[in-house]
């Protein structure tokens, strides 16, 4: 099995009543998906997204996901992902000035903050802005999307 740990590239994080293992090392996830792939799920977002997307390649099950991947992987030349990792950087920081922005509008800087909400919000804009060149503004505004998948989640 597997150790998570500082420095291994497996992260368990806590989600609300959730937990979700995080695995940033390309090489054992080749693994762990080649050997044991049957054995994990995509997880709630994609139960969520598939009846929005069909069997997009989020929700969809591993041989369709072979096959459309094939077709979508010369997108992903060097200036795609130069420019969307400058997109995930300016989601990422008004992510922080929305948060110190939370902090420093409270008595003595300190506030609960609810970062599923956050995080949910952040992936919204950047999936938005990067996929569809639509700008949801979740991080800096409520959002209806956000509040209609909060409803779903609370509904499963």
């Amino acid at each position: 099995g597997y150790v998570s740990g500082e420095n291994s590239g497996i992260y368990k994080i806590a989600i609300g009543p959730r937990s979700v293992v995080i695995v940033s090392d390309p090489v054992i996830l080749k693994r762990i998906m080649r050997d044991s792939g049957g054995n994990y799920t995509k997880g709630i977002l994609s139960e969520v997204l598939e009846p929005i997307m069909g069997k997009g390649l989020i929700p969809a099950d591993p041989e369709t996901w072979r096959q459309r991947r094939k077709a979508i992987v010369p997108g992903f030349h060097k200036q795609w992902l130069k420019d969307t990792t400058d997109l995930i950087v300016e989601c990422a920081e008004a992510l922080c000035d929305d948060i110190e922005r939370s902090i420093n509008q409270t008595p003595q800087s300190k506030a609960t903050v609810n970062m599923e909400e956050k995080f949910t919000s952040v992936s919204l804009d950047i999936i938005g802005q990067a996929v569809f060149g639509y700008d949801f503004g979740s991080v800096s505004r409520e959002s209806p999307v956000i509040q209609a998948v909060y409803s779903v989640l609370r509904e499963a």
